[in-house]
């Protein structure tokens, strides 16, 4: 999963010592039905319908220091639809509940619809990898 402009140009300048970043306190996953494009724009996020961004800061686990890969490693379930959320194809990471800064993201590889009523949306461990390089 790709960090955004972002995210990189807060590390890179941490740590340099250019300007402290604060880390978040909780990260959310987010769905998109269009790219948000490495700037991570939050104009395609679904809306309505019971959608609301899901903490998964304690389904990450830590990065690992031999292959710099952090890991969903538990589920991470959205509420179930109770609107059409139209067609899901992306999914990041964002460092606040309501608007904020988008961290990562990434195009979902199986774009799937979301129906009012509709099977709700599953992170299941392993779908996705956040590597640092």
């Amino acid at each position: 999963m790709p960090a955004t402009s972002y995210l990189r140009a807060k590390l890179g300048d941490h740590s340099i010592g250019k300007a402290a970043f604060t880390m978040p306190t909780t990260v959310y996953a987010a769905l998109f039905t269009a790219d948000p494009t490495d700037a991570g724009s939050l104009t395609n996020e679904v809306t309505g319908g019971s959608y609301a961004r899901v903490p998964i800061t304690t389904a990450m686990g830590a990065f690992s220091l031999t292959t710099g890969i952090a890991t969903l490693t538990t589920d991470v379930n959205f509420p179930t639809p109770t609107a059409n959320w139209g067609t899901v194809s992306y999914l990041a990471l964002i460092d606040a509940l309501t608007v904020g800064n988008m961290l990562y993201k990434e195009a979902i590889p199986l774009p799937r619809i979301i129906v009012s009523g509709g099977r709700a949306v599953r992170l299941k461990p392993g779908l996705f990898q956040i590597r640092l390089i």
